[in-house]
């Protein structure tokens, strides 16, 4: 257990992933964030359905039309005429959202009586802040009558907090807002009074107004002075139905629209420039989504209103730590897409997708009054992404430079061992070992106390392969075991080729990290003979597929190629060349169909020199390449063998049949005619492959390996555009 969990911790995912949410936490706590998570909630919040106006409300508006017709500011005898109209209609409450702490004649007396008679009528005033010094409310009003019109706004500007509490002060001695009054007020008939719990918060019926935290959602330095909760707007359209000052003072207004509401007195003219910047105005180059003072106000007892008697969630947040997971989750998932993939069109694919289903899932959430951070986690994926992807980067370079070394060493050890068999004149025809070191293994043998020999499969010049199984893995899993045949039992050529073994069993097992090749399971010296065990793939050679006189389709060759340039791909970043690519040495794995690249090693390379007629020490005839078989095998040469398979797909001639027009160096198969005569023809009159194809299985078999595709990419991307 202590040690699968000492491999999880030194995972470079787990260790990027977190210092990234460490880093990340700190640059919240820095409040760099901040403008960027209260954009996407103005975003969400825009997003949302809007139930329209609240049925509850009312809101008696003072338009430029009303200013040029009664003046500004409205004397105490218009608004005592308005007051008068509006109580005769019997509303729940009436908010006055206009200053009067200075006379305005005429009929300010009768204004202020009227104001210190009525009980429904709330009138404001302002507590003093760094801009002024506060209004205060009309004269001989009681504290707890009046409501302050002081509304929180975040550094931007926004609007998107709801202040229902704070010390009264000089100027303005009350100590609750006017939208919380008023909903009060309109509560009242329900015998729903305000309640404190043990820690001071606000209860009304079974609702704890919990106040906000200076950490809250995107919030991180939030100014949370006095008692404020989130504003959780109703509409951003139309909160309420309006009428104007005008429409009431001719009577044009029913009395349904005033009947148990609450009626909102106050300025929508845009003169007065009493206009806030709500979250609807984010993202918007006009001022659409700007609200008028008395707007805010009616959203927020809305808020109050939609919480106590529909049940309408108040906005809550995870706590510190739940948004540690948060960041770390998504910085986890970041770290493993690209430890699983690093291929730009998976990782893009990949990334939208976590991008769309956080964002998604965070609307859903909002939709039900949570507020998760959205920027902080996608900065986590995307650095943890980006260190793992540098990570990786760095150490497949530094792999690379470890596997340069051992491909350079594995050269030299050939090259060696080449130097002593020409020296001792060595020759060994195949099936013909050079003593009892390599002789065919009988059935039912125990190789290492755990590989169990069940047949041949077949011998090379310098190798015989069996079907085993491993008897210490569950299930005693099949495996081919490769036995080496040495063609010297000289002490000298032994010591050599016991370093070579342990090369190749290095290079083996990390080509075997790609899925398409087989894996290496194990490498191993018993009674001075060499081993090398791996997966193995159970399905068919490609060769059973390529009869002669079949032909592929278009589709199935394309297939066909970009898989195995894949792997190609793969093995040629680490300078290693096959040097054997034919159809018997790809095979149709059958439990997905994947073409898997077999056969590889340094085995080919320092065969005897006597084989059959068809295979060389360096490739197959009709599959090697002109420079392989001249002895300089380029990276290049493994395509020249697949881009011969190709045209074998298409053609349905075997490669060996191929010959090359002296004229072109193109392609061409023998068509025999009436005898003795023979025909040449270009492979392209065999097939009905597109030009596009054509063209590139042709640069792929160029004779002039400059002129040939120099990498396994190029190939791809020009399959791409097929």
């Amino acid at each position: 257990m202590l040690k699968i969990l000492k491999k999880l911790l030194i995972q470079p995912v787990l260790i990027s992933s977190a210092i990234v949410t460490v880093a990340i936490i700190g640059i919240e706590k820095l409040g760099v964030l901040e403008p960027l998570e209260l954009r996407v909630y103005d975003q969400m919040l825009q997003m949302r359905a809007d139930p329209g106006a609240d049925p509850r409300l009312l809101i008696v508006a003072i338009t430029e039309d009303d200013i040029k017709r009664w003046n500004w500011p409205l004397s105490g005898e218009i608004l005592d005429r308005l007051l008068d109209k509006l109580e005769q209609d019997i509303p729940r409450a009436i908010g006055l959202d206009i200053f009067r702490d200075r006379p305005v004649n005429p009929g300010h007396n009768k204004l202020l009586e009227r104001l210190q008679l009525s009980d429904i009528v709330t009138p404001i005033c302002k507590h003093p802040d760094s801009k002024d010094s506060g209004t205060p409310p009309p004269n001989g009003i009681e504290p707890e009558r009046v409501g302050f019109s002081d509304v929180p706004v975040d550094t931007d500007g926004t609007i998107r907090r709801n202040l229902l509490g704070i010390k009264s002060s000089k100027p303005c001695p009350t100590e609750r807002s006017f939208s919380l009054l008023l909903a009060l007020k309109y509560l009242e008939i329900g015998n729903i009074q305000e309640e404190r719990t043990a820690n001071g918060e606000l209860k009304l019926r079974d609702v704890i107004f919990k106040p906000l935290q200076t950490h809250f959602g995107g919030y991180h330095h939030a100014d949370t002075g006095g008692y404020q909760i989130m504003l959780n707007y109703r509409s951003g359209k139309e909160i309420a139905e309006k009428v104007t000052i005008t429409d009431v003072l001719t009577g044009k207004v029913k009395p349904d629209l005033i009947k148990d509401r609450i009626v909102l007195i106050g300025s929508t003219s845009g003169s007065l420039k009493d206009f806030f910047n709500t979250p609807y105005s984010s993202g918007r180059l006009n001022n659409s989504g700007e609200m008028a003072g008395v707007e805010i106000h009616a959203q927020s007892i809305s808020q109050i209103l939609s919480v106590v008697l529909n049940k309408q969630p108040l906005f809550w947040a995870l706590p510190e730590w739940g948004e540690v997971i948060l960041i770390w989750g998504y910085a986890l998932i970041g770290g493993l897409l690209v430890w699983r993939s690093q291929h730009p069109l998976w990782l893009g694919v990949g990334g939208v997708l976590v991008f769309a289903i956080l964002f998604g899932s965070n609307f859903v959430i909002f939709s039900q009054a949570g507020w998760f951070p959205f920027v902080s986690p996608i900065l986590g994926l995307v650095s943890t992404a980006g260190s793992v992807l540098a990570y990786t980067a760095y150490s497949s370079k530094q792999e690379q430079k470890e596997f340069a070394k051992l491909v350079q060493e594995q050269q030299e050890l050939i090259a060696q061992l080449q130097s002593i068999s020409r020296q001792s004149g060595m020759t060994l025809k195949q099936g013909t070992p050079a003593s009892a070191i390599g002789e065919k293994i009988l059935p039912d043998t125990l190789l290492n106390t755990r590989y169990k020999v069940i047949e041949n499969l077949g011998s090379g010049g310098f190798s015989n392969t069996y079907l085993a199984v491993d008897t210490q893995r569950p299930g005693s899993p099949e495996c081919v075991v490769k036995q080496l045949r040495p063609a010297s039992i000289e002490a000298e050529y032994l010591d050599v080729l016991s370093r070579l073994f342990k090369t190749e069993a290095e290079i083996l097992e990390r080509l075997g990290k790609h899925e398409q090749i087989p894996q290496l399971m194990a490498s191993f010296e018993e009674n001075q003979q060499f081993y090398i065990v791996q997966q193995f793939i159970r399905g068919r050679e490609l060769s059973q597929e390529l009869l002669p006189g079949q032909r592929l389709v278009q589709t199935e060759v394309i297939s066909l190629l970009k898989q195995v340039l894949e792997v190609l791909s793969f093995v040629h970043s680490y300078g290693v060349i096959h040097r054997d690519v034919k159809p018997s040495n790809l095979i149709r794995q059958e439990s997905d169909g994947r073409i898997v690249l077999i056969d590889f090693g340094a085995v080919k390379q320092i065969q005897p020199q006597q084989q059959d007629e068809l295979t060389i020490a360096i490739g197959t005839r009709g599959y090697a390449a002109p420079e392989q078989m001249a002895g300089i095998p380029r990276l290049n040469s493994d395509i020249y063998a697949l881009g011969m398979i190709g045209i074998q797909a298409l053609t349905g001639v075997e490669a060996k049949k191929f010959s090359r027009d002296p004229n072109t160096d193109g392609v061409t198969v023998e068509i025999p005619l009436n005898m003795p005569n023979i025909s040449f023809r270009s492979w392209h009159e065999l097939t009905d492959a597109d030009n596009k194809l054509v063209a590139i299985l042709d640069k792929m078999v160029c004779l002039d390996f400059y002129q040939r595709y120099q990498s396994a990419a190029d190939v791809l991307m020009n399959l791409e555009n097929i």
